[in-house]
C-alpha cells in the first residue's frame, strides 16, 4: 500500500511565510487582550509591558527562524528526533501536536462564543462552530498553499479594517486614563509579561514553514515582520480601549474591544454598527488561526506516523470539534485558553532553545555540510 506522505516540496515565498504567521498570531487576543492584560498588570501600564512581550516574542523568533535555517528543507517533526533522540523527540513532537490541536479547539469555541454574544443569540454554539470547523476543513484538505495564499490576500484587508475601526475612537481618546505612568514601577509591568506574551504565540509555526521556504535563510526576516504587524494591531487596541473606557472599567468586561467599538458614533455618519464590520474581520483572523492549527497537527501527525495526512485531516476534525464543545462555561472555556498558553510558553520558548543549543553541540546540520 502506498502511503502518501505531505509534500514538504511546496514552496512559500519570504513575504507568503510573513502573512501566514502574522495571520495565524493575530486571534483571540484582540478582543480579550485589554482585560486580560489588565487584569494581570493591576496598572494602566499595560501598553509598556505589551511593548516588552513584543520585544522577547521577536528574540524567541529569532531563535525559531535560526533552528529551521539550521535544517533547511525539513520540519520540526524530523529534525527534533535527530537531536533529541527518537524516544523524546517523539515525546516532544507529540506535545506540539497537542498544542496546535488545542489551538484550533480555542480559537474555534472563542468565535462561536463571540458570534452568539453579539450576531446570533438564539443559534446554538454547537451549530456555529461545526459550520466555522467545516469550513476551515476544507481549506485544510487544499494544502499549505492554499491557507498561505487566503493570507497574503486577507492580511492587508483585515489590519487595515482593524486598526481604522479602533482609531474612530480618538475622538472619546483621555490620556489621562494613561496617567501617571510606572505609578508603581515596574513590577507590575513584569507581572503582566504573562498576559501579554501569549497573544504573540504563533510565531512558532517557523518551525514548520521553514521547510517550505524558497530562501529559507530569510527565515528570521519574515518571523521578525510577521511579530511586527500583530504588535502594532495589539498596541493600537489597548491604547484605545483605555483611553475611552479607563483602565478601570476595561478589567470589568468580558469583551472590551468591542464593547468601546459599539460606542463609537460619528455624527452624519451613514453607517453606524462598526462592530459588525470589526467582528466580520476579526473572525477572518481566528478562521484562519484554526486552520493553521489543524494542518499543523495533521502534518506533524503525518510525519511522525508516516500516514497519509488527508486520512488524518478526517480524524481531527471531528476531534476538534467535540473537543470545542466540552467547556461548559464561558469560564471554563477561558481556563482552557489558559491551559493552551501555558503550552505555548513551553513550547514556543523553551524547547526551541534547547534544540537550538543540541544543534550546535551536534555541529554543522547536514543541509550546511552539503552546502560546503
Amino acid at each position: 500500500m502506498c502511503v502518501i506522505l505531505p509534500n514538504l516540496d511546496e514552496k512559500l515565498a519570504t513575504y507568503q511565510v510573513t502573512a501566514g504567521i502574522a495571520s495565524y498570531i493575530t486571534g483571540v487576543g484582540v478582543v480579550t487582550l485589554p482585560r486580560v492584560a489588565g487584569q494581570q498588570t493591576g496598572t494602566p501600564d499595560v501598553w509598556i509591558s505589551l511593548l516588552l512581550a513584543g520585544i522577547i516574542s521577536i528574540g524567541l523568533g529569532w531563535v525559531c527562524a535560526k533552528l529551521g535555517q539550521r535544517h533547511p528543507g525539513q520540519t520540526l517533526f524530523q529534525y527534533s528526533q535527530l537531536l533529541m533522540g527518537k524516544p523524546i523527540g517523539f515525546i516532544v513532537n507529540l506535545l506540539f501536536v497537542t498544542y496546535f490541536l488545542t489551538t484550533a479547539t480555542y480559537q474555534a469555541r472563542i468565535d462561536a462564543e463571540v458570534i452568539r454574544h453579539y450576531l446570533l443569540d438564539r443559534t446554538p454554539i454547537a451549530f456555529t462552530t461545526l459550520c466555522f470547523i467545516l469550513i476551515a476543513a476544507y481549506l485544510v484538505v487544499g494544502g499549505i498553499n492554499p491557507i498561505v495564499r487566503l493570507c497574503e490576500l486577507l492580511l492587508p484587508l483585515t489590519t487595515i479594517v482593524i486598526i481604522g475601526v479602533m482609531l474612530l475612537g480618538i475622538r472619546n481618546f483621555h490620556i489621562d486614563y494613561f496617567r501617571p505612568v510606572l505609578s508603581e514601577g515596574v513590577l507590575p509591568i513584569l507581572k503582566g509579561l504573562k498576559a501579554t506574551a501569549l497573544p504573540f504565540s504563533g510565531f512558532e509555526s517557523i518551525l514548520i514553514l521553514s521547510a517550505f521556504m524558497t530562501v529559507p535563510k530569510k527565515a528570521a526576516k519574515a518571523v521578525t515582520i510577521s511579530l511586527l504587524i500583530p504588535a502594532l494591531i495589539y498596541l493600537t487596541v489597548i491604547v484605545i480601549v483605555i483611553g475611552n473606557i479607563s483602565f478601570d472599567t476595561v478589567k470589568t468586561l468580558t469583551w472590551p474591544t468591542v464593547e468601546v467599538i459599539r460606542s463609537i458614533e460619528i455624527p452624519g455618519a451613514f453607517f453606524s454598527n462598526f462592530e459588525i464590520m470589526f467582528i466580520a474581520v476579526w473572525v477572518i483572523q481566528i478562521f484562519i488561526t484554526c486552520v493553521f492549527g489543524l494542518y499543523f497537527a495533521s502534518l506533524g501527525l503525518s510525519l511522525m506516523m508516516r500516514t497519509n495526512i488527508k486520512h488524518l485531516h478526517f480524524f481531527i476534525i471531528p476531534f476538534v470539534y467535540f473537543l470545542s464543545l466540552y467547556p461548559d462555561t464561558l469560564g471554563a472555556a477561558f481556563k482552557f485558553g489558559d491551559f493552551n498558553g501555558y503550552m505555548a510558553m513551553l513550547l514556543s520558548g523553551l524547547i526551541p532553545l534547547v534544540l537550538l543549543m543540541l544543534s550546535y553541540i551536534r555541529g554543522k546540520p547536514q543541509g550546511e555540510r552539503h552546502q560546503e
